[in-house]
């Protein structure tokens, strides 16, 4: 083994990941499948039983056929047919729609909406397969980052800890690593108060959009979205005045799904109030610790970004550290992950933001620039610093995945590093 194998061997793991939520377990899994050993750690072993993230873009559906995971995922999700954001009467200002079987640039439909606690777990069945070691029941209390780290735990057995080389903290927007590591996130200036709620489809026949739509009506701006299957999702704007409680009374929730269907045809399986923040940790690496996640970013989830940002950290994050681990490159590419990462998600944060103002814009009745708005043209970010180089126009942005005689380009390209010639 190399020499940093041999340093590192009286160590419990190479990594420990604290958190196990879909971000958390996904860093595991890409860990361990390349060799690394992964302790995962949570305050408890429960999947939540309601889904919370619903969208995942092709890119991210792309790190889960090269998991190995694609076809299971398949079997719990649907893909989107389109989004818009329409006025108070119902005209579609900004929006588009997908044909059947439309493929984004990864391969994979542009947007397919899932089950999360069915993606959680089997994404956790596989994570074991592959060697992961998860712990639940155990709660982080401490941290020390140094050359090495060391995580303090707590549980119903009393106090212990775990060394590693390397931690992961993707435990959530009130991250206990980020605060016992002393990160701070930076506000980019977006608070408000919204009502979601899932719902279950019991009538066939009731009439519901067939896209993912903002409705931008002054009255109360609301967000629409098909789930798989049965499962429907309605986002509303809170006014001021309306206080939790208040917004989480059946008759209250009946009274703003009206509209759409009577209690009868929707089935109420889930109301939560959430603040929609837009926020980025200042660093995504603390010494021999890195942030991913809610933990490191939050968004509102007008775009369906916030998980599949913290999907692009640990893909990221994971080959850098199989990397290093393997002797193959030295610590400093550790750092490429916030160099990389750090602008790529202040972009979606932004974005997201953006998004949710101009909900409001329409919704007020302002003339303002569409790019923000499903099919309005602003582009992803792409990589401006980091393991990057040249000034081709391709440099740092996605490579494409075309089937090639049938199979995806990454089945043909394996795992590692390849070179694409165009002779």
């Amino acid at each position: 083994m190399s020499d940093t194998d041999a340093h590192h061997r009286d160590h419990d793991a190479d990594v420990v990941v604290v958190g196990c939520g879909p971000v958390g377990v996904m860093a595991s899994l890409r860990l361990a499948q390349r060799g690394l050993r992964v302790i995962a750690v949570d305050r408890t072993p429960d999947i939540y039983p309601l889904p919370r993230a619903i969208g995942m873009d092709d890119e991210i559906q792309r790190v889960f056929q090269n998991a190995g995971l694609i076809e299971q995922l398949r079997r719990h999700s649907t893909p989107l047919a389109g989004a818009d954001f329409v006025d108070a009467a119902g005209a579609r200002v900004v929006g588009y729609d997908l044909p059947e079987g439309a493929l984004g640039a990864c391969g994979h439909p542009p947007m397919t909406m899932f089950n999360q606690p069915a993606v959680e777990a089997f994404l956790r069945d596989a994570a074991g397969d592959a060697g992961v070691d998860f712990r639940f029941g155990y709660e982080a209390v401490g941290v020390a980052s140094g050359r090495t780290a060391t995580v303090q735990l707590q549980s119903g057995d009393g106090h212990s800890e775990l060394r590693s080389s390397w931690l992961l903290g993707a435990d959530g927007a009130s991250s206990t690593i980020r605060k016992l590591c002393g990160l701070r996130l930076e506000d980019q200036g977006f608070d408000q108060p919204w009502l979601v709620v899932d719902v279950t489809v019991l009538d066939p026949d009731v009439s519901l959009p067939r896209v993912a739509r903002q409705h931008c009506d002054p009255e109360r701006v609301v967000t629409f979205v098909p789930g798989p299957a049965r499962h429907r999702r309605w986002e509303f704007r809170l006014h001021d005045q309306e206080t939790r409680d208040e917004a989480l009374e059946p008759g209250f929730i009946a009274g703003l799904l009206a509209p759409w269907g009577r209690v009868d045809q929707l089935r109420v399986d889930r109301a939560a109030v959430y603040r929609f923040h837009a926020t980025v940790i200042d660093q995504f690496r603390h010494g021999s610790v890195f942030m991913a996640g809610d933990a490191a970013h939050q968004m509102p989830p007008f775009n369906g970004q916030g998980m599949c940002t913290g999907i692009r950290d640990v893909e990221n994050l994971a080959w850098k550290l199989a990397a290093v681990w393997a002797g193959h490159a030295g610590d400093h590419l550790l750092d490429t992950y916030h160099t990389e990462r750090r602008p790529h998600a202040a972009g979606q944060v932004q974005h997201s933001a953006d998004a949710g103002r101009l909900i409001d814009a329409i919704a007020a009745g302002v003339h303002v620039d569409t790019d923000a708005g499903y099919g309005g043209g602003r582009r992803f970010p792409h990589l401006e610093s980091g393991v990057i180089d040249g000034d081709h126009p391709a440099t740092g942005r996605q490579l494409p995945q075309p089937d090639v005689g049938g199979v995806p380009l990454d089945a043909h390209l394996g795992p590692g590093w390849a070179l694409l010639s165009t002779e």
